[in-house]
């Protein structure tokens, strides 16, 4: 095994690197200094792991519909499929990161606005000891220790789809197929009563978008 550091401000970067018969495999942990105010660990560059993502899907701030629909398949192929609820809940919550509130300023929550509430819920499994079997699921498909995340890694693609699909794994109901019950699942569950979303609003703006994308199935739809 090779070990090696390499300094940058306030971050460290710890890369293992190591050969076993044919097989290398190599990982970086960046670990943000007492000084810092960063991610603490950032990991998920774990070669051999099951999941091989593009750039853009760990790049802070990416946004659009091929980087959405990539995270939405890996994450949904990983840790469970949604009848389309992840791809509505991005498009209806930010415009798949379009939108320019999106990334404000003091708000982590990224492309599918997972509140800071919600996202330490994803590491509760006091509380959610089902979440155990999933987060060891993210763990050998991105490398990601998900007790390690912090709110503001959901500022990219990958880590923001795993926190939205989590969150859902803690709510009691399941998800329903229709989109007028997904409507109403996601103001009760997702937006809350202390969101500004509506029911209505949540089925316009999915069939705006689907005006404009004529392609996108409604297999999982009444």
């Amino acid at each position: 095994a090779v070990v090696s550091t390499q300094s940058t401000g306030d971050h460290m970067m710890v890369c293992f690197q190591w050969c076993s018969g044919l097989k290398l495999a190599a990982f970086c942990w960046i670990v943000t200094s007492a000084s810092g105010s960063s991610i603490g660990i950032e990991s998920g560059r774990n070669i051999s792991t099951t999941e091989h993502l593009s750039k853009e899907a760990w790049t802070e701030k990416a946004f659009g519909e091929k980087v959405v629909d990539e995270v939405i398949d890996s994450v949904e192929r990983i840790i469970g499929e949604t009848k389309k609820f992840l791809k509505k809940i991005a498009v209806v919550e930010s415009k798949l990161g379009e939108d320019p509130d999106t990334f404000r300023a003091g708000y982590n929550g990224g492309i599918f606005q997972v509140d800071h509430i919600a996202f330490l819920n994803t590491q509760d499994t006091a509380s959610h000891p089902h979440l155990t079997s999933q987060l060891r699921k993210v763990k050998l498909a991105y490398g990601i220790d998900w007790l390690a995340v912090v709110w503001n890694n959901l500022r990219k693609p990958i880590y923001c789809a795993i926190a939205s699909r989590l969150d859902l794994w803690t709510i009691p109901a399941s998800i329903p197929a229709s989109l007028e019950d997904q409507a109403r699942y996601w103001k009760q569950y997702y937006n809350t009563k202390a969101g500004k979303g509506a029911v209505q609003g949540f089925i316009d703006r999915w069939n705006d978008y689907k005006k404009h994308h004529p392609d996108v199935s409604d297999a999982n739809e009444s």
